[in-house]
């Protein structure tokens, strides 16, 4: 379940374990829970996609298809949105509006929660702003949440464009790729994972059982659910 942190403090539970007030975006029963309509709070522009006209592979969507959602403003307000997705390329929210025509959202959306309606799975996304940041350039792009505890992991989706010269041709094919990074966060912000071991560097205070659990369950750190099972881990071990 994501905990989000009032505005005055960080989103997520420090790395060190301090205790702080949190707040359940879930509460009352998920996303349906929330009365406010977003045709008339969420405003856009026309989305057009021209951009990506050329793109033969890849999305620059975190998922191509539209999900129910419930998006977080600046003030807290809540709106629910039964079509959406995030353009995780230029970091946009986009959503179908009354007429079905896809926008972009202009207002400022700060957390997300997706639910897929066919598996019921939900995705938790925070604007990198809210997480104070060291690096600035993470202050304006949409971090995914795979595990709120008192050592958090944060996944970031970078969307890149790769071109493939075509020669003869005037249209060059583009394909989109997804890079992950992933982050853990502290006093001190986010702090990179620059590779698997270094995450188990990170979390060495519970080696043992870490390494015990590594071992018992065939991680190997080629994949998020692999980073997500042992820092769930790790929030387990040292709350035994």
């Amino acid at each position: 379940m994501l905990r989000i942190w009032t505005a005055s403090a960080l989103l997520l539970i420090s790395l060190y374990g301090n205790a702080q007030k949190v707040i359940d975006v879930t509460a009352g029963g998920g996303i349906d829970v929330t009365d406010h309509n977003s045709t008339t709070a969420v405003m856009g522009q026309l989305y057009t996609g021209i951009k990506y006209v050329r793109v033969t592979a890849g999305t620059p969507f975190f998922k191509e298809e539209f999900m129910n959602a419930q998006l977080t403003d600046d003030g807290g307000g809540q709106y629910k949105c039964h079509a959406v997705r995030i353009n995780l390329l230029d970091n946009e929210v986009n959503f179908l509006g009354p007429d079905g025509k896809e926008m972009i959202c202009s207002s400022p959306v700060r957390r997300i929660v997706l639910r897929d309606s066919t598996s019921d799975q939900k995705y938790y996304f925070v604007w990198g702003w809210e997480l104070n940041p060291t690096d600035k350039a993470l202050e304006k792009v949409w971090l995914q949440v795979l595990v709120n505890d008192e050592v958090s992991l944060c996944r970031q989706i970078k969307k890149r464009i790769h071109e493939t010269p075509s020669y003869g041709n005037a249209t060059a094919e583009q394909d989109i790729m997804s890079i992950d990074a992933y982050y853990l966060h502290g006093k001190a912000g986010l702090v990179p994972v620059k590779s698997w071991q270094d995450l188990q560097d990170q979390l060495a205070d519970q080696k043992a059982a870490l390494t015990q659990y590594i071992h018992d369950h065939h991680l190997k750190g080629r994949s998020a659910d692999d980073y997500t099972q042992l820092v769930t881990a790790y929030n387990a071990a040292k709350k035994s």
